[in-house]
């Protein structure tokens, strides 16, 4: 019984791990501003939509602390509640972010950037 038990834990420990972490922000209440790149053939992938935001204060203190609590872990970022990316954290995110995404991700996310 012990072992199933141990056994039981390890597997849930081990799926926790590598879920992504996430962090949903606002448009209308975290962002203070944004740009949006619809095109740039010098781009490596001209196909990508590049979104520039700056975050509010206390939007890039969540931001700081999402990101520092999961170096080295998969962080989801939502915007408006929808999926933009999922990338590794690899140092501490700020204020100022800078997200490529597909057109498919765009022409969804940026009617809701308007509101």
């Amino acid at each position: 019984m012990r072992y199933k038990v141990w056994l039981l834990l390890l597997t849930m420990a081990v799926t926790t791990s590598s879920q992504a972490v996430e962090i949903d922000l606002s448009s209308a209440r975290d962002f203070i501003r944004m740009e949006l790149l619809l095109k740039d053939i010098d781009r490596s992938n001209p196909d990508l939509v590049s979104l520039t935001v700056t975050l509010s204060p206390q939007a890039a203190e969540r931001m700081e602390k999402v990101s520092r609590e999961s170096i080295g872990q998969p962080l989801t970022l939502l915007i408006n509640g929808r999926a933009i990316t999922t990338a590794t954290v690899h140092s501490v995110l700020g204020a100022q972010l800078q997200v490529a995404m597909s057109r498919a991700i765009a022409k969804d996310l940026l009617p809701t950037l308007l509101d």
